[in-house]
């Protein structure tokens, strides 16, 4: 298995696992998976950076690392129209948190579900914290739902809970109320 940085040719693998994880998360935004896909595709053309994909012949998992806020409600308006644009800005928001200067934030890792439990994701994490170590980044943060499986997953990493905290807007649209800040100190050698 490898893992490296997406490139063009990956991108219809990298969002259709992307899609088959985050469904509901992604139709609740768009409003519709077909769309959302074609919209994902245009932006990672455009927005490689911090994306990563563990590939065995093709891709088997995709994750995005930001370092900084994306901005993201120019390039929605021009595939969706304002108002459309609008809501999908304020839901995406809850899941790409800005962070402060030295901070790196995963905003999503997706391993393809026929897949998962195969130390895939495991891998690509370990690889992208070597990379974020690499660029100076002292800790990384991410945010998963309180009552998911992500919680251990990212606890068996090293990352430690910062804080619990509720969303009713996230309890409104993504069904989950309880929420979990994670954080890994990258400083340690």
């Amino acid at each position: 298995m490898k893992i490296r940085e997406l490139r063009d040719e990956d991108l219809v693998d990298a969002v259709r696992i992307l899609a088959l994880c985050f469904e509901k998360e992604l139709i609740t935004i768009f409003r519709d998976l077909d769309l959302a896909r074609e919209i994902l595709k245009e932006f990672f053309k455009e927005h490689k950076e911090g994306c990563y994909v563990a590939e065995d012949g093709r891709v088997l998992a995709f994750a995005w690392l930001l370092s900084e806020k994306p901005k993201i409600l120019k390039f929605l308006k021009s595939q969706v129209g304002f108002l459309n644009a609008l809501r999908a800005y304020l839901l995406l928001k809850f899941f790409l948190r800005s962070q402060k200067n030295g901070e790196v934030y995963l905003a999503f890792i997706a391993v393809s579900p026929l897949r998962q439990r195969a130390g895939i994701g495991s891998a690509l994490m370990n690889e992208i914290i070597k990379q974020a170590k690499f660029k100076n980044f002292r800790s990384m943060n991410c945010i998963v739902q309180a009552d998911s499986e992500a919680v251990l997953f990212f606890k068996n990493l090293g990352f430690e809970i910062r804080n619990f905290f509720e969303n009713r807007l996230a309890e409104k649209y993504f069904s989950a109320k309880e929420w979990v800040l994670l954080s890994k100190d990258l400083s340690a050698r």
